[in-house]
């Protein structure tokens, strides 16, 4: 009877262990992530829990369920992660009618706020589309990503902050001032060529029609309507402000480029057709000082062609 209580010890102490070991699993690193990028992964229990350097340069989140029976709805691709107080919405990736792998890379501004719950966190969760949470542990998960970051300076690689300092950029070259280029009676650029170019209207409208509060079809209709419009009149617009107007609509926050660009070049050679009506001028090359100096002192008339 004596041996009883200690015993129950002997067996409450080996549970003890045995919990907190697998309350702190281990974290391995493998070249194994998106594209071979390198990746650090838990496994714990049926689901395997992964942060990678996504091939974009940021980190991405991860988690693999092993021998799991949730079946994703048609048209249901995410599931949320929660650690702390930060939440975010991965992809689900099907295989046949269940889903296998969830995931997705964060954005460079939101991997701060995941590092800053990480450190403060013990455990996460996995949550399905109507399922019930799967929890983790993130025991040991920020030496881990640390080590990462280092692996990916020493290889040339990069990660966002706070895993690694922003690269320094050189400062972005000011673009032409359209405004002036409007304001000039000639093309500046002297009928340089400059091609129409061929963007994704399907890819930039399926990102658009969710921030212009239009439909796909409403944008994709207007965009192909606009492509056309610009390829019947693209020469007629002057080589300078087709310049222009493109380094205005290629940026990446400007998601439908063709009316954008149908916009701006109907609007600035409309501008430059008032200024040359108001400054007398023919809008001909022939005013620059430049072109004109070359035929004179060969001793030619300024209008006759060699």
């Amino acid at each position: 009877m004596r041996l009883l209580p200690a015993a129950i010890l002997a067996i409450g102490t080996l549970c003890a262990a045995t919990q907190a070991r697998a309350a702190d699993p281990d974290w391995i690193f493998a070249n194994s992530g998106p594209g071979g990028q390198p990746m650090i992964i838990s496994h714990q229990g049926t689901l395997d829990v992964m942060f990678y350097r996504a091939a974009s340069g940021t980190l991405g989140i991860a988690f693999h369920q092993r021998h799991g029976k949730y079946r994703n709805p048609k048209g249901v691709e995410t599931a949320m992660a929660m650690i702390g107080k930060f939440t975010i919405a991965l992809q689900t990736f099907l295989t046949g009618q269940k889903w296998d792998t969830a995931g997705g890379d964060l954005k460079p501004d939101t991997v701060p706020d995941m590092i800053n719950a990480l450190k403060n966190a013990g455990t996460g969760a996995l949550i399905p589309f109507e399922h019930d949470p799967v929890s983790f542990s993130l025991k040991g998960a920020m030496p881990a990503l640390e080590d990462l970051a280092h692996y990916a300076m020493a290889h040339g690689e990069s990660l966002p902050p706070p895993l690694e300092p922003a690269v320094a950029t050189a400062p972005a070259q000011p673009g032409p001032d359209i405004e002036k280029l409007a304001h000039h009676p000639y093309d500046t650029q002297h009928g340089r060529r400059v091609a129409l170019p061929q963007y994704d209207i399907a890819a930039n409208c399926d990102r658009a029609h969710v921030e212009m509060l239009d439909t796909d079809g409403e944008c994709v209709s207007a965009e192909q309507k606009s492509q056309a419009t610009l390829g019947a009149h693209w020469t007629g617009y002057d080589s300078d402000l087709r310049g222009a107007c493109l380094s205005l609509v290629n940026d990446p926050g400007r998601l439908e480029k063709y009316q954008a660009l149908l916009m701006c070049l109907s609007r600035y050679q409309d501008d430059r057709r008032q200024w040359q009506l108001v400054s007398g001028s023919s809008g001909s090359d022939d005013i620059l000082p430049a072109r004109n100096a070359a035929p004179a002192a060969a001793g030619q008339a300024p209008g006759q062609k060699p």
